[in-house]
This record gives structure tokens, sequence and C-alpha cells, in this order.
């Protein structure tokens, strides 16, 4: 009996120190609910600016993070990502942008409610509820000035784009400024009849926009220090101001409004229907365009620095992304919870949420078009065109950077467009042949060749490209020819949707444009980028009335001695390319030494390359690749990487190529578009 009295009370401990020991784990998991994952896919950003490409974005969740305490905001630091996030709490945390927590820093106020950072990622300000405004240097996260405000709750800040000025309000109903570098108020602004909750400096620091509660939007001149124009901007009294972002031309406003009906042209019967919505308005109030997809309460806005497109979060458990060229929504990112903040990066190519108040996540923001390279290594291999510095022969800089892209249509929207057998593998094997030496293609196929999608596609390289890149544009599938009333003849690319039918051409040209791609236009872009070599190559019918566009030059001869040619193989009884050959263990030869010479004087001027698949007339579409595609294909496949072919070698050798192959029915035609009379040059 004795024994089993003592088993019982051994149990009993057992559970009671168990108990205890579960209690713990749970306060302490109660203080990071959600710990970072040890596992998880690294945050990318490239620095280049994210285009969108036919009004798509995709994302993917790469982390999520607990907050032992209630957050308001989040924000990206535009020098090095670095996520910052404040709430009911002294303490403004730093991670980095894998979430990783790397610094802290300690407020006077006991919650942060509004936090900015500036434009360069150097300084932090931040105001809370004990009206505290403070400036802290993020290089070292030391506080540089901590200004007393006579407001109790502080709901608003923003600093200047030099970094000179704090603006700060909140429930005193005055916007207060101070100077950052003495901490000394230099201006209070009064005219709000509420709380002030959003503020931004625009036009060179020069004004001040303000919205509160009272649902105005005011816009004031700070060397004056008086309103210039203020406007209600809800569209009834019913509405409110949930959060506003302004620029110098517009303000865009999250709002929450209510359809009465009462008071309102929309007048319906039973209860008030709320309306969640998103409007841009220029200086005066005027409406300039509206977001309503929201279902609920819009708690935060954000934009990537290029402005190509916004996030908002919602209490609906939405973030949704919008197109800000083409007004209209991208995509929809669903969470368990209800959306407390959101911040995209400088590039976009990054996105953090508040998800409930306490839980933080990562995503990455991709393109689905956006140019790409498989052989990550082959950038540094191919670009490079180098001999032994020594004897003053190397070239450091080829080309930085070299884009491309591809589009390859078998089938078209329009059925009554005949089908073709080789265009998209034609396509595809051309993108994987740029994309082994080096280039980042944007592959475009079949239903994703739209109008829309090229266009985009040719304004992102335009964007992206710098006067020390190149830039190639390939396209097979079908071409038109267009005559006028006036017999003006036009050349056209068709993309999938195309929208006429080619038994019965309109020979209007512009009931072409609204559809098509005039090769006239592919001329001028190539004519309006910075990129110092482009090449378009169209394996299309009547491609060849590129020769005789408006926008074209007279074509330039680049036959310089020593250098690539085009030769008869008489065993062979075929046309091949005699390419220019660099060996590193020849620099010394001062034959070697001329030919890098040459070269370098081609690298250094700017062409435009045009090379077509025939004249004004039908191409073919080939057995397994087209003629013209088979011989661009033969020309850059080599083993031997110390070999180098000009475009205009490339074009000479695809010209008898095609030429030999179909017995002359068919004859693709080339034109260098440069006074400058450089040179496209291919490694192989």
């Amino acid at each position: 009996m004795k024994r089993q009295s003592f088993y019982i009370q051994t149990s009993l401990k057992y559970v009671f120190f168990s108990l205890i020991f579960f209690v713990f784990l749970a306060c302490q998991n109660s203080t990071n609910p959600i710990p970072r994952n040890s596992s998880f896919t690294k945050a990318v950003d490239p620095k280049k600016p994210l285009s969108i490409i036919g009004g798509e974005l995709n994302y993917e969740l790469l982390q999520t993070l607990g907050s032992s305490y209630a957050l308001n905001g989040i924000r990206f630091n535009p020098k090095n990502n670095n996520i910052i996030t404040y709430g009911d709490s002294s303490t403004i945390s730093i991670y980095n942008m894998n979430l990783e927590l790397i610094g802290k820093i300690k407020s006077k106020n006991d919650e942060v409610n509004a936090l900015d950072i500036s434009s360069d990622g150097t300084y932090l300000v931040c105001s809370g509820d004990d009206g505290y405004v403070e400036v802290w240097n993020l290089d070292n996260n030391q506080l540089r000035h901590r200004m007393q405000s006579n407001s109790d709750d502080i709901f608003a800040i923003a600093l200047s784009s030099n970094n000179k000025l704090v603006a700060s309000a909140g429930g005193g109903k005055v916007i207060d400024v101070w100077s950052v570098n003495s901490g000394e108020q230099i201006a209070r602004l009064e005219g709000h009849q509420d709380d002030i909750t959003n503020l931004s400096f625009i036009d060179y620091d020069k004004k001040l926009v303000s919205s509160a509660k009272d649902n105005h939007t005011k816009i004031w001149a700070l060397n004056k220090k008086k309103l210039l124009y203020s406007y209600l901007t809800p569209s009834n009294e019913y509405g409110k101001i949930q959060k506003a972002k302004s620029f110098d031309d517009y303000t865009i406003s999250a709002m929450t409004e209510v359809e009465s009906a009462e008071g309102n042209s929309r007048k319906r019967n039973g209860p008030p229907v709320w309306v969640y919505s998103i409007k841009f308005k220029d200086n005066q109030g005027n409406t300039l365009s509206e977001f309503e997809q929201h279902r609920g309460p819009i708690t935060d806005i954000s934009l990537s620095e290029n402005k190509s497109y916004m996030a908002s979060s919602s209490e609906d458990k939405t973030i949704r992304l919008w197109d800000l060229e083409k007004k209209r929504p991208i995509s929809n990112i669903v969470l368990k919870d209800k959306g407390y903040g959101v911040a995209v990066n400088k590039s976009g190519h990054l996105l953090v949420a508040l998800e409930g108040n306490q839980k933080i996540k990562l995503f990455q923001i991709k393109n689905p078009y956006s140019s790409s390279n498989s052989n990550s290594n082959s950038n540094s291999n191919s670009n490079t065109l180098s001999t032994s510095s020594g004897n003053n022969t190397n070239i450091s800089s080829w080309y930085k950077n070299q884009y491309a892209i591809v589009i390859g249509i078998d089938y078209y929207k329009r059925l009554s467009l005949p089908k073709l057998n080789n265009a998209v593998a034609d396509g595809r094997s051309i993108a994987k042949l740029l994309k082994q030496k080096g280039f980042s293609v944007i592959e475009l196929y079949n239903e994703n060749a739209t109008k829309e999608r090229i266009v985009d596609a040719l304004k992102e390289i335009k964007n992206n490209a710098s006067s020390s890149d190149s830039t190639l544009f390939y396209f097979a599938g079908h071409g038109d020819g267009v005559s006028g009333n006036n017999n003006v003849r036009e050349g056209y690319i068709l993309p999938y949707d195309f929208n006429s039918d080619l038994n019965n051409p309109n020979p209007d040209v512009m009931y072409y444009d609204k559809s098509a791609l005039s090769i006239s236009s592919l001329v001028m872009y190539s004519r309006d980028t910075k990129a110092k070599h482009i090449g378009i190559i169209l394996d299309s019918c009547f491609s060849g009335l590129a020769m005789e566009s408006k926008y074209t030059t007279k074509s330039l001869s680049n036959n310089e001695e020593n250098l690539d040619s085009v030769e008869y193989d008489t065993q062979m009884r075929s046309v091949r390319i005699k390419p220019t050959m660099i060996n590193s263990s020849s620099n010394s030869n001062n034959t070697t030494h001329t030919v890098v010479s040459l070269f370098q004087k081609l690298l250094d001027k700017k062409s435009i390359n045009i090379l077509t698949a025939g004249d004004d007339q039908p191409v073919s579409d080939g057995s397994g690749h087209s003629p013209f595609t088979q011989a661009f294909l033969n020309a850059l496949t080599s083993k031997d990487n110390n070999q180098y072919i000009r475009f205009t070698t490339l074009a000479e050798y695809i010209k008898k190529y095609v030429q030999e192959k179909t017995k002359e029915r068919q004859k693709p035609q080339y034109k260098n578009e440069s006074l400058e009379n450089g040179d496209f040059i291919f490694r192989l």
C-alpha cells in the first residue's frame, strides 16, 4: 500500500512539472508565434526595375515570420532592401531581405504610429503616441534628433527627398515642419478640422500634401507657409480617407465610402452600401481613375519606384497588385487573415505584407515573360572578348548585357490564318542558342505572343538596355504586306491575336495597325533604344518591306580585311563562314593585335542591323526548321569559343545559304541601319 502511494505521488509530481514545462514553452512561443523556417527560398533583387508584360505578374511566398507585438506598418529601406517594422512597442525592428533580425531602434514613444525612410536609405524618421518626432541614422542606428510635438498623438510623418525637412501631424490638427540638421521647428501649418493621417512632400520639396479625418486633401506652399488648394476627397460626406500618397501631379487616396439612399445619385432602397476604392485625383480634386475591386477597408498602399505597379492591402484578406500604366488589376494575393500593411521594394521584385497584425510575409514578385538566362555562367564567358593586356589588345568590355526577344507562332486566334509547322520550334532553338551565348531572353510563343505582350517586351528591353548593351529581336510567324489606297506599301508581323483575314486583306494600313505590328515601328524602336548594337531578325512573309521603311537609311558595307568572311566549299558544294580566330596563346602576334583593333572600332560605333527571311514575298516554313532559321543556327553553332563573326557576315552567309536551298525563290535582305558604321559581333 505504501509502495502504491509512492507511485501515485511520483506520478503527480511528474504531471505537475510537465505542466509547468509546457506552460513555459507556450509562453516562449507566444513571444514569437511564427518562428523563421530553417529552410526557405532566398529573396532575389535583380535591381533593375520590374516591368509588366501583358498585364501579368506572378508571386511566390518566400517566408513568414511572427512578431512579439502588434504591428502598425512595414517598410523597405531603398538602400539595401532591409525590412523595417513598427507598431505597438517602442522597438523598431530591422530585418534583412531574408527576414533575419539584424538590428533594433528604441523610440521614446511607447507606440510608433508612423515611419518614413529617406530615398537614399540614410535616415529614418518616426513618431508615435507620446508626440515625439525622431530622426535616426540608419548607417549606425543612432539617434540624430528628437523633437517634442505639441500633439499628444502623431499619426503621420514624412521626410523630404533632400533629407533636410521632416513634417509631422496628428491629433493636434496642425502640421509641424522641422529641420533635420538642427531639430528646430521651422513652420506650422493650420487648417484641418480633424486628425491628420497622411503627409507627402512633392514638387522638389517645395510643397506638402496632407489628408485628414475631415475628408479634405490640402496642398501647402512651404516657402510661403500657406494653403494653396483644398478639396473634399470622398464623393460625399459619408467617406473616409484610409491612406494617401501624393506625387507632383496627383494623389492616390484609399477610401471607404458609403452610398446612401439619400443625397446620392445612385438611389437605392435598403441599408447603405459600403464601397472601398482607390482614387487617383489631380491637384484640384478631379478624379483621374479609380479602382474598386477590394471588398473591405484598404489599409495600405505602396508603389514600385518606376511606378509600373502598385500594391494595396485590405481587411478583405487580400493584397492586390495594379498595373498603373494600363489602370487595371494584375494579381490577387490571398491571405489567411486581414491585410494590415504592404510595402514594395525599390525595384518592385520584392513585397512584404502584414497578415493580421503579427505576421510578416515576404513575397518574390516575378514577371512570367521577363528576360532570363538559363546558363548562369555563360554571361561572363560570352560577353567578354579578351586577349592579353600586355600587348594592349584587351577589349575589357564587349557588351555589358545582351538582351533578346524571341517570338514563335504556329497557330493563331483567328482560325482562318494557316497553321505553321516550325515557327515555335525555330524560336525555341534560337532562344536556347542565344542563352548559351549569354543573352537574357524573353520568349513568347503562340497564345502568349499577343500584340500587347510583344510591345511590353520591347518596352522592357528598351528601358533596361544601356549604351554598352546589345539587343536582338527574332520573330517567326506570319507576316503580311499591305498596299494602301495611295500605293503605300507597309510590312507587318502578325501577333497571335491578329484580327484580319489574309485571304481578304483590308487595304487600310490604319486597320492593320490595330492588331498587327508594323516593321516600321520596329525600326523606330531600334532608333529610340540606347543599346549600342541592335539586331532585328524576321523569319516571316513580306518582311523584306523593312528595307522600304521610311525610317531606314542607306545600307553600309563593313568589308574589313583580316576579319571573318563567307566562302564556298567546293568539296561540300555549300557556303560556309570562315570566322575570325583570336587565340590567347598567340596574343603576341601582330595579326591578332590588328584583328582586335578592328573589332574594337566596330564595337565602339552604333549599328542597327535588319535581316529578313525574304523580299516582298512569301517565305518557306521548311521541314524541322525553316531554311532561314536553319542557316542562322548553322552560322552561330561552334565548339570553339575563340571564334567571332560580325552581323554583316552572318547576313551574307544566310542570304547565300537560303538562296541555294530554295533555288533563288527566297531572297533574304539585309541592312546596317547606322551612319556610324559599327557592327554587331557574335561570339561562337
